[in-house]
């Protein structure tokens, strides 16, 4: 047997336990509610704090298997510092720390173990050290510390042999040997565990006695001695049926695992079928699920598929029963926390309080006085941050229109020497171009069928600073904040028509075959102007970059809320690369297919525009393989 095994058995094994001793309370209902309701009556009148201690401490131990005994362990240890009984103290720790450590509040048990064990030792009291250290030692043997737990033990039995307290010891001993077995150490643990054994058959405490009785039984069993493991475990199983069923089921698991181990099937068979019985009265699921389990595994192994799937089914049932008795039980072990959090709360605010109460009538005219100076302190403090705060609001304000303007004029000088950069180089040259022809014609310099030559291309320069020069002027508005949408209702088809007209006479058409696909009856309510302004830069963006003969088609798609135009062409295409670059704010710009030279603007300036009118725009393309240019615009 493993050793987290032998750790969760005795932890279940405990919780059976306790789970018992609070059902033989509960047996005991009429005579525990009476004798609790009579001590805290007298608590309720007792005028000493010393006589409240005692009541209270013999309360607690009444009921200390109840829920109910939380809230009244802090009041007794308050009392208990109050009046300077420190072995009361320890005592009601230790009592607090074993509630908590029976809901799996480890940590929090931990803290209340080592308190009392500080007070036991400045106090002297050995019997509060030895189960102090007894209550450490459990906590470190929950937690795999074998080592630091076993010291624990082995301080504890020196503290109870000093002082010949067999109880403890007994307690002691049925500790120590569940950390031998976990190290490995059976023979020694077993040794341990029958000197418990001893003590208390000597003391006739019969729950107590099976509790080691079956720590022997599974000490045993991870020996292989089978054959007298099985009477401490009938022992178990007897006392379950007198007393508590969940006992009885809890042996009949060691039961079944002992006939299967000795090839006794049947047996373990009819020990399983028993279990299930007293589980239908009397629900154990941590038992069930191992009964469960070991008989999956006996049929499975066997090969019998009905028997091994009934059980796999009831161990599946079972788990979830357990999830969530688990869940419940780590909620309620949180409520727990919280309440003891709430209740220690409640007693440092009652400390408080009383330490108040004391000072109260000494300090209040101090306190008068101390507030009158702190008003006159804070008037005139509130009077000067008044003050600095609207000054400081204005110098925020001044800052911020500073700033404001920094930011303003710097995009104002980038606009400003991107116009002077696109007069400079994309006007002048065309026009020095054209010049120089006017120059050559004047001169006589140029004959008839030069000059008809070089006409197609002053055209197709004129063409373009036509309009580069309109796109130019429009985004420099727009920068300048001066543009304005005028709202009006447009015709889409007929919007399209007339710039494929303007266009078709202009440098950029080469001979494509440009489509209008857009229907008649298509109209939105926008900018004419600025709606006009963006179907031309499609569409000469579309001719640059295409051939004769290519296809150009304007086309829209309907949705719900808006329409979609989109503008494609059978040209050049766009790389990935150059598609990332469109639409921002630095300018890009390509050759088209007649090498046409373009600023980037366009593209930029298109966006803005579809953008005031309440649409969006992207392209996609494929290099070589042609590209689509769409916006929306919202319907009527």
């Amino acid at each position: 047997m493993s050793k987290i095994t032998l750790q969760v058995k005795f932890l279940i094994f405990l919780f059976v336990f306790g789970t018992a001793l609070y059902n033989d309370v509960v047996g005991q209902t009429h005579n525990v509610g009476q004798e609790a309701e009579l001590i805290l009556a007298q608590y309720q009148e007792a005028k000493s704090d010393k006589i409240k201690l005692e009541l209270i401490s013999q309360l607690v131990r009444v009921i200390h298997y109840s829920d109910s005994a939380q809230k009244f362990y802090p009041e007794a240890i308050r009392l208990a510092r109050l009046v300077g009984d420190a072995e009361l103290e320890a005592q009601n720790l230790n009592r607090l720390g074993v509630y908590y450590r029976n809901m799996n509040l480890q940590e929090d048990a931990l803290k209340l173990y080592e308190e009392a064990l500080t007070i036991s030792r400045l106090a002297d009291i050995p019997v509060q050290i030895g189960h102090s250290l007894n209550n450490i030692g459990q906590i470190f043997f929950y937690q795999d510390q074998f080592e630091e737990s076993m010291n624990y033990y082995k301080e504890a039995e020196s503290k109870f042999l000093e002082i010949e307290d067999n109880e403890g010891l007994a307690y002691n001993y049925n500790g120590m040997s569940l950390v031998l077995a976990a190290i490995g150490n059976f023979d020694k643990a077993l040794d341990v565990i029958n000197k418990a054994i001893k003590i208390r058959e000597e003391l006739g405490n019969e729950r107590q006695l099976t509790v080691s009785k079956f720590n022997r039984a599974d000490i045993l069993m991870s020996m292989g001695d089978y054959k007298n493991a099985e009477p401490d475990i009938m022992n178990l199983y007897d006392y379950g049926m007198a007393n508590d069923k969940i006992r009885a089921i809890n042996a009949l698991e060691k039961l079944v695992e002992l006939k299967l181990k000795t090839a006794k099937y049947p047996q373990a068979i009819n020990h399983a079928k028993e279990a299930i019985l007293l589980h239908e009265e009397k629900p154990y699921s941590e038992s069930m699920i191992e009964i469960y389990q070991m008989m999956y595994n006996y049929y499975f192994d066997r090969g019998n598929p009905s028997e091994s799937k009934k059980y796999v089914d009831l161990l599946e049932r079972e788990k979830d029963i357990l999830n969530a008795e688990k869940t419940k039980n780590y909620l309620a072990g949180l409520t727990i926390k919280k309440q003891k959090d709430e209740i220690a709360s409640l007693y440092r605010e009652k400390e408080l309080m009383e330490i108040n109460n004391r000072f109260k009538l000494y300090l209040s005219f101090v306190l008068f006085l101390l507030a009158f100076a702190m008003f006159v302190v804070f008037s005139i403090y509130y009077r000067y941050y008044l003050k600095e705060k609207r000054n400081l609001l204005t110098l925020k304000e001044k800052q911020k229109q500073i700033e404001a303007q920094a930011l303003e004029l710097d995009r104002l000088n980038i606009v400003k020497d991107k116009i002077f950069s696109i007069l400079t180089h994309d006007l002048k040259a065309p026009l020095d171009s054209l010049w120089g022809m006017v120059k050559l014609i004047d001169e006589d310099n140029l004959s008839q069928s030069e000059f008809e030559e070089y006409l197609p291309i002053i055209s197709q320069n004129l063409g373009n600073n036509s309009m580069l020069l309109e796109n130019l002027l429009i985004w420099s508005r727009s920068q300048m904040k001066g543009m304005h949408v005028q709202l009006s209702r447009l015709n889409v088809h007929k919007l399209v028509e007339e710039n494929i007209r303007f266009l078709l006479s202009s440098g950029y058409y080469k001979g494509q075959v440009i489509e209008n696909y857009v229907a008649h009856d298509i109209e939105v309510e926008a900018d004419k102007n600025m709606i006009d302004i963006v179907f031309r830069n499609l569409l000469t963006n579309a001719l640059k970059f295409t051939r004769e003969g290519d296809q150009i088609i304007v086309d829209t798609k309907e949705s719900d809320n808006i329409y979609t135009v989109c503008v494609s062409d059978q040209g050049t295409g766009i790389s990935e690369e150059g598609l990332k670059k469109l639409f921002g704010n630095d300018f890009h710009s390509t050759n088209g297919t007649h090498q046409e030279k373009g600023t980037g603007l366009g593209l930029i300036l298109t966006k803005e525009l579809v953008q005031k009118n309440k649409g969006e725009i992207w392209a996609e393309s494929t290099l070589g393989s042609g590209s689509t240019f769409c916006f929306t615009l919202p319907k009527l």
